[in-house]
């Protein structure tokens, strides 16, 4: 008897060492250990949206310390003329040296309200084939400060740019729709589903002077239905900064110089 109840007590003390209670080592160890782990900071220096990049390039200017150091990080490290090998500098190291001097010397920022343009690629469905439309856009102010994109100019496709510009003559004006900022600035969605719904460039196209041959080319596809938007497939944001132009890309990529980047510059 006294030998089962030894043999009992051992068991459930055994049972008992397995216990996980709560608060004890054990019990972090489990639960640590279950799809429960605390995410780790990282990525924190992306640029997710171009007015963060905006903010970056004015705080990196406003440094005291380390200022062409923070100007050189809103560039894109991976730029084959910066990687380049041979011992051979690229001129674009160079153009880019100039700029951050000049831009470090001077304090030159961006303001609130910059003048700003964007390049779109627009993937259309032209009589069942697949092309880009091209399309250049400028951010306009209202008296308030909000803002919207205007198209400035559109590229036909390639695979038309010989045809016959029709309707030449306005017809019945329809109701302006302005681009304004989504959730990620340039992505263009509204202007893809603004052309998809009114199929015609004229919404956006507040500048008359704006309305060329080609432009009138892409407007009478798209009332005909012959021009379907499907997607946009690039982008690129110019801003001026001082008398540089430079130009905006997202990159996409898991590390930390990535997002909205300087992917080439101009001195005008």
């Amino acid at each position: 008897m006294k030998g089962l109840l030894l043999a009992l007590l051992a068991m459930y003390a055994q049972v008992n060492a397995q216990v996980a209670y709560p608060g004890s080592e054990a019990a972090g160890h489990t639960l640590r250990s279950d799809n429960t782990r605390r995410p780790e900071k990282f990525m924190t220096g992306q640029i997710l949206h171009v007015s963060e990049f905006i903010r970056r390039f004015n705080d990196a200017v406003g440094r005291r310390d380390g200022r062409r150091a923070a100007l050189w990080d809103l560039f894109d490290e991976d730029d084959k003329r910066l990687t380049g090998s041979g011992g051979a500098r690229h001129p674009y190291t160079s153009q880019i040296g100039a700029f951050v001097q000049e831009v470090a010397a001077r304090r030159i920022t961006i303001p609130e309200r910059p003048s700003m343009e964007a390049i779109a690629g627009i993937k259309m469905n032209y009589k069942g084939s697949g092309d880009t439309l091209v399309v250049h856009l400028r951010k306009g102010y209202t008296a308030d400060s909000a803002s919207f994109w205007q198209i400035a100019r559109v590229i036909p496709p390639g695979t038309w740019t010989n045809a016959k510009a029709e309707m030449q003559k306005a017809t019945a004006r329809r109701p302006e729709a302005i681009l304004p900022p989504n959730a990620h600035e340039v992505s263009f969605l509204p202007l893809l589903r603004g052309l998809h719904d009114y199929r015609s460039l004229t919404p956006f196209t507040l500048c008359h002077d704006c309305r060329d041959e080609a432009w009138w080319q892409v407007e009478n596809a798209l009332r005909k239905g012959w021009l379907i938007p499907e997607a946009v497939v690039s982008n690129q944001i110019y801003l001026r900064v001082g008398n540089w132009r430079i130009e905006l890309s997202e990159f996409i990529r898991e590390k930390e110089n990535s997002g909205w980047l300087i992917s080439n510059l101009a001195e005008e």
